[in-house]
C-alpha cells in the first residue's frame, strides 16, 4: 500500500516536471506515527544533511520501524553524486531498529508529456519497469545516514520530546504529519 502511494505521489511529482521529495515514515507497534518530507535542500552538504535529518522524528517517536521513500536521481544530483545510466528509480526502504531493512527498488523511464506544465517545467510520465528487492545492500550515503541515525538518536532526541521535534522540523522548513502518536497498547 505505502509503495503503491509512493508510486502515485511520484508519478504526480513527475507531471509537474519535479520528482517526490525524500521522505520518512515513523512507525511504532505497527502504527505511523509520523511522516516527514524533507525541507528546502541547498546542492551538496545541506542537502545530504537534510535528507538525514529527517531521522529526528523516527528517533522523537522512538519508532521501531522506519520507512523511507526517495527518488535515484533526485537524491544523486542534490547531494551532488555521480549519475550513472540509467538511475531513474523510485525507492521504498523498510528498515526495522535491529539493523535489518529491505530495499525495494522501482526503476522507470521518463517521457516528456506534450504540454508544458502551469508552472513552465517540462513534465514527465514514469514507464514503471520491473522492481527489484534486496536485504542489507549498499545505500546512499544520506539514505544510510537517516537509517541509522533512526534508532541511534533515541537518547538525545527523546527528552525534547515529539511535539517539539515537529515544532523544530517544521520551522526548518520540513513538511510534518502527524498521525498516531499514542504509545503501543501495553506500554501505557
Amino acid at each position: 500500500m505505502l509503495a503503491d502511494s509512493a508510486a502515485k505521489a511520484h508519478t504526480l511529482s513527475l507531471a509537474e516536471g519535479m520528482a517526490h521529495r525524500p521522505s520518512l515514515t515513523a512507525l511504532r507497534g505497527g502504527r505511523i506515527v509520523a511522516i516527514a518530507h524533507t525541507r528546502p535542500l541547498y546542492t551538496g552538504e545541506d542537502a545530504e544533511n537534510g535528507i538525514a535529518d529527517m531521522s529526528l522524528l523516527a528517533a522523537a517517536a522512538d519508532a521501531d520501524c522506519v520507512l523511507l521513500r526517495w527518488e535515484t536521481c533526485d537524491v544523486k544530483i542534490a547531494c551532488g553524486m555521480a549519475l550513472e545510466a540509467p538511475d531513474e528509480c523510485l525507492n521504498v526502504l523498510a528498515a526495522g531498529e535491529d539493523g535489518e531493512y529491505l530495499h525495494v527498488e522501482f526503476p522507470y523511464t521518463s517521457h516528456p508529456v506534450a504540454a508544458r506544465t502551469r508552472t513552465g517545467l517540462q513534465g514527465f510520465r514514469p514507464q514503471w519497469r520491473t522492481p527489484t528487492q534486496r536485504r542489507n545492500g549498499p545505500l546512499l550515503r544520506p539514505i544510510r545516514r537517516a537509517v541509522q541515525q533512526s534508532f541511534a538518536q533515541r537518547e538525545s532526541v527523546a527528552p525534547s520530546g515529539l511535539e517539539a521535534t515537529i515544532v523544530w522540523m517544521r520551522a526548518h522548513g520540513y513538511t510534518v504529519s502527524p498521525i498516531d502518536s499514542r504509545p503501543p497498547s501495553g506500554t501505557e
